[in-house]
């Protein structure tokens, strides 16, 4: 009697597992937030319509039903009260469509982790399962559309009228008690960085190769710090697109094109017994040149979204600069600087978002902290003042135009950024550098979540000087002639991004990139680059 009624009291108190329906290719999508979204396929096999009223889960505060429906402004996120499920059919859950949210993550999600789940059906079964965190679809169905369901939104009852524009990249991050009329049609979550479609959330080539810096939209009140450094190592001296030895450069006359020296007599040979004197230019030759150069800087920069399109960035560079010249006299002494670079603001604007797709335009001024007026001892002179590419600032005020565009496709993703740099009026030593212009593209590849490659293009080119530092003697060294600083160099590099998932430093990408030039056509003699070392590490809190 005992037994039949436990057998009876479990009967009643057990959920009724619901048969003839199945679940496949589930998944909840992981993020470093506090809320996100699951995503699978149902299979109603039975003869009658399901519809599925609740999804419960101890992993968030709330697990809540939600569809997308068209509106004037484009599609908009609203909750509601079952997903129907019609008779011998399959309904698949995807950004464009059905779709349940995770409002208040209790503890991080972690990749590979399983989190149970029960499905609740309005006619009392239930489904147990356990869903798995990935950072993309088990299978590319999930990110395409509803071709094989049969759901009809509009149809479908919803719990209220609040409605919300959102896209498939703000999904993760929702805010459910956001305000009706709020648009997040173009707002990024994740906080890391700007992010080109949902399959492009947490993934290591979520941003671009370590020589770049991509604007970044992120979630309002989250902050970027980013760490870079940027080394060029710079040998044999060039003038145009080739070579010149140091010896030959040292004794090898060259002319100074603004100042002029009469030549001739008045009393010749000539037929007229008179000529006009001629004038030629002033010869002469460098007392010392350079034979090698390392540049370094090491900047640290802080970014963060004050809308969901705009971003602000504040950067300080340091730089150090050392170099080995060589007298006339074969003397051989090195030469070094180092200090706080200019300092720059700058912002950009997303114009433009697309599920696979991005394109900015933004804006900065640099400002002119860094010093002009570095000294050291230079052969045969003592202590002097460093030549202008040594000097750790410009002295002027510059603006920094940018445009920049990125996309992927699954395991693909690309760039494009153009920038400037253009300066305002000269400084306290009578000079202003040249104008800065360069443009670079770039594609990598997904081997792994954690981990992509890239190979990047990059094409530059920067002006001579105008006007000169009274106190550079231009005869003494190749660098200190104003017109002799300008030229243009394209380069090739490789590089890798990675990506830590797990433990501590959870979120924390880093990455490298080698490359050398193979094109370079310099207004010398100057040094070649030769090599260029980039490097980068960010976090978002």
């Amino acid at each position: 009697m005992k037994l039949k009624t436990l057998t009876l009291l479990f009967l009643i108190t057990s959920p009724l597992l619901s048969k003839g329906v199945k679940i496949e290719n589930a998944y909840i999508k992981y993020t470093s937030g506090t809320n996100s979204v699951v995503y699978f396929s149902i299979h109603n096999t039975t003869n009658t319509e399901k519809k599925l009223i609740q999804t419960k889960s101890n992993i968030a505060d709330r697990v809540e039903l939600f569809t997308m429906l068209p509106s004037d402004s484009g599609m908009k996120m609203i909750p509601i009260a079952e997903f129907p499920i019609p008779k011998n059919s399959t309904l698949q859950l995807s950004p464009k469509g059905y779709h349940i949210m995770l409002f208040g993550i209790k503890s991080p999600l972690k990749l590979k982790e399983l989190i149970p789940f029960r499905l609740i059906f309005s006619d009392g079964t239930e489904i147990h399962t356990e869903i798995p965190v990935e950072v993309s679809p088990p299978n590319n169905k999930l990110g395409q559309k509803q071709e094989t369901s049969t759901q009809n939104p509009k149809d479908t009852p919803t719990k209220n009228n609040t409605t919300t524009d959102l896209e498939e990249d703000d999904m993760p991050h929702f805010h459910p008690n956001g305000s009706p009329s709020e648009d997040h049609s173009e707002h990024d979550h994740t906080g890391n960085e700007v992010h080109e479609g949902h399959e492009h959330h947490n993934r290591a080539d979520a941003l671009a190769p370590a020589g770049i810096m991509n604007p970044h939209i992120h979630e309002k009140g989250k902050w970027m710090v980013d760490y870079r450094y940027m080394g060029m190592k710079m040998w044999g001296l060039q003038s145009g697109t080739r070579g010149q030895s140091d010896l030959g450069t040292l004794y090898f006359p060259y002319t100074d094109p603004t100042v002029s020296m009469p030549s001739g007599s008045l009393i010749t040979s000539s037929p007229l017994g008179t000529t006009i004197p001629t004038i030629s230019p002033n010869k002469y030759n460098y007392m010392s040149v350079p034979t090698d150069m390392v540049m370094e800087m090491n900047m640290v920069s802080a970014m963060t979204s004050i809308s969901d399109k705009w971003m602000i960035m504040f950067m300080v560079p340091a730089i150090k600069n050392k170099m080995t010249m060589v007298s006339s006299n074969f003397d051989r002494a090195p030469m070094s600087s180092a200090g706080i670079g200019d300092v720059s603001f700058s912002t950009a604007y997303r114009l433009i978002k697309t599920e696979h797709q991005n394109f900015f335009t933004g804006m900065g001024l640099s400002l002119p902290t860094g010093s002009i007026d570095e000294r050291d001892n230079m052969p045969m002179m003592g202590v002097q003042k460093v030549p202008y590419n040594m000097q750790p600032g410009s002295g002027t005020y510059s603006l920094l135009p940018q445009v920049s565009y990125n996309g992927n496709y699954k395991r693909i993703s690309w760039g494009a950024q153009s920038q400037a740099t253009l300066r305002i009026g000269k400084n306290d030593n009578n000079y202003r550098f040249g104008n800065r212009y360069e443009i670079s593209g770039w594609a990598s590849f997904l081997v792994h979540e954690t981990m992509s490659f890239s190979l990047r293009v990059a094409k530059q080119r920067w002006l001579n000087l105008q006007g000169a530092d009274a106190t550079l003697d231009p005869k003494m060294d190749p660098q200190n002639d104003p017109y002799r600083q300008g030229g243009m160099r394209s380069d090739l590099l490789i590089g890798v991004n990675f990506l830590i998932t797990k433990g501590y430093l959870q979120g924390v990408r880093f990455g490298f990139e080698y490359g050398k030039p193979f094109h370079q056509n310099l207004n010398g003699p100057q040094l070649g680059t030769r090599e260029l070392i980039n490097v980068f590490a960010s976090f978002t809190f």
